[in-house]
């Protein structure tokens, strides 16, 4: 992947940035803040809102993978409460019912129906257990070619339980100059013009940063990614001053994970817009990517931009797209 020098930014202000939100549901699991953010979402940016109701997960190859007349009367007593919200708000809503592997149901659906953005739960499983289990929500965050909004299961007293006030007012792009991160930058960007958030940009010298010029001193690793962290952090605000949007930027040192975490916790960060490059083999199952580490820990959510995504999708608003047969079932 290419890390560029500085980050372009050619859109102007009126973009609108999702038009189709995907909101997949599983069961009878349906968590009030995913919900509440999705529809603020698809009323901030007047999207079409996508209600996936996901059936039998764990179907073995032999059962049918057609959604019974029983499964889709089920789907609708679930989704009918959340339809009759979107509704409420004027918002064009959605429902559909699938059955199979929730990772492939999802991605089939996002493709056929030229998605912009994905809502999804955050995962309840110990990073041990998502390990032995592949769980879905980080398979889908390192695979699917869209940015995943993920959404922790917050106390319905928080400031989201009430439609509102579901706001974003400190929105943080932590940058390292790569695609993927430039990519984040982007959505970061056009989202704290939309809610008149302050953007806070992030760059962190770890000793990765070291271990990736081999043959040079410390301070020379140094020096070479504060004067490029500082460049990057320069664009940042330019970019932010095109859109009149308040920024603040820090250069900071240690792991990258942490830093985050400790910057979001002293300045009140309600959103956190970031690429995920991932990890594989063993450096995978041991560590997993700063994102899906940040995802874990965070209890506000997290956009993050996947290498697929940023491939497909160097300008933030239009994906190169494939046309499927749709074998969806419709919920009307």
């Amino acid at each position: 992947m290419n890390s560029p020098s500085h980050l372009e930014v050619r859109e102007g202000a009126d973009i609108n940035l999702y038009n189709q939100i995907l909101i997949p549901l599983y069961g009878a699991d349906i968590r009030d803040s995913v919900v509440q953010y999705g529809l603020s979402l698809a009323e901030t940016y007047d999207a079409a809102l996508h209600m996936l109701y996901i059936q039998d997960e764990e179907r073995t190859e032999v059962e049918s993978d057609q959604v019974t007349k029983q499964e889709e009367w089920d789907a609708a007593a679930v989704i009918e409460p959340v339809v009759d919200q979107a509704h409420s708000l004027g918002l064009n809503v959605i429902p559909a019912v699938d059955s199979g592997h929730s990772s492939g149901v999802i991605r089939e659906y996002a493709e056929e129906n030229d998605i912009d953005l994905l809502v999804h739960q955050k995962p309840t499983q110990t990073r041990l257990a998502r390990i032995l289990r592949r769980d879905v929500s980080s398979h889908i965050i390192q695979n699917i070619s869209l940015p995943v909004l993920t959404i922790p299961d917050m106390d319905p007293s928080d400031p989201v339980g009430e439609l509102s006030t579901s706001q974003f007012t400190d929105i943080l792009v932590p940058t390292d100059g790569y695609d993927e991160a430039s990519v984040a930058f982007k959505h970061g960007l056009q989202i704290a013009k939309r809610y008149d958030a302050t953007l806070h940009g992030l760059f962190i010298i770890s000793e990765q940063s070291y271990s990736s010029r081999p043959g040079f001193t410390w301070e020379e690793v140094t020096d070479s990614w504060e004067q490029r962290g500082t460049r990057l952090l320069e664009d940042i605000t330019e970019k932010a001053a095109t859109l009149d949007v308040p920024v603040r930027t820090t250069l900071s040192f240690g792991q990258p994970q942490q830093e985050i975490l400790k910057y979001t916790e002293v300045t009140d960060i309600d959103l956190v817009t970031m690429g995920t490059r991932g990890l594989t083999g063993i450096r995978r199952l041991l560590q997993g990517s700063v994102a899906a580490q940040v995802i874990e820990e965070a209890d506000y959510p997290v956009l993050t931009i996947n290498r697929r995504t940023a491939e497909l999708k160097k300008h933030p608003y239009t994906f190169l797209r494939k046309t499927n047969q749709n074998r969806k079932s419709r919920l009307y």
